[in-house]
């Protein structure tokens, strides 16, 4: 079955649909993130209320929030210009294999552009075999960068 799903940069008014699924989407990494519900709707209103520092895509299918995708605009010394990362991907298991996530991929890109910015990066977990299949389905190229946290 065919969905009619929608893509739009969310709003501060948006917050608390947009919570539920960024839980959903913390818990499914729960190995990395000890963040409580106040933690993360601080961060969003944060995000939402400052959209130079990077933007919320919601997907929608009618009115229900099925998926979204985070763009924080960040720098790269090395290419000495500004670029969006693209933060989080996360569609609703019931609504996954329907093409929803390539959309919001590629809205990233495209508000990327609209914005001025010629790059798109990510990150993604290296024994994530299937995911990094699907990325590089998308078009997207890997890199042997590895990624280190160091807790202050």
């Amino acid at each position: 079955m065919e969905l009619d799903i929608t893509i739009e940069v969310a709003t501060e008014s948006q917050l608390d649909e947009i919570l539920p699924q960024f839980r959903a989407y913390q818990a499914y990494y729960s190995q990395l993130t000890g963040a409580g519900e106040e933690q993360t709707r601080t961060f969003l209103r944060e995000l939402l209320r400052n959209p130079d520092r990077g933007f919320i895509l919601l997907a929608r299918s009618r009115s229900l929030v099925v998926g979204f995708a985070t763009g924080f605009v960040t720098v790269s010394g090395v290419l000495a210009s500004r670029l969006v990362h693209l933060g989080d991907l996360y569609i609703a298991p019931e609504y996954r294999g329907r093409t929803i996530g390539a959309r919001l991929a590629d809205e990233v890109c495209a508000e990327a552009k609209r914005r001025e910015i010629s790059l798109v990066r990510w990150l993604s977990l290296a024994g994530n075999e299937r995911l990094n299949a699907w990325y590089e389905r998308l078009g997207a190229q890997g890199s042997d960068f590895k990624l280190f946290l160091k807790g202050t």
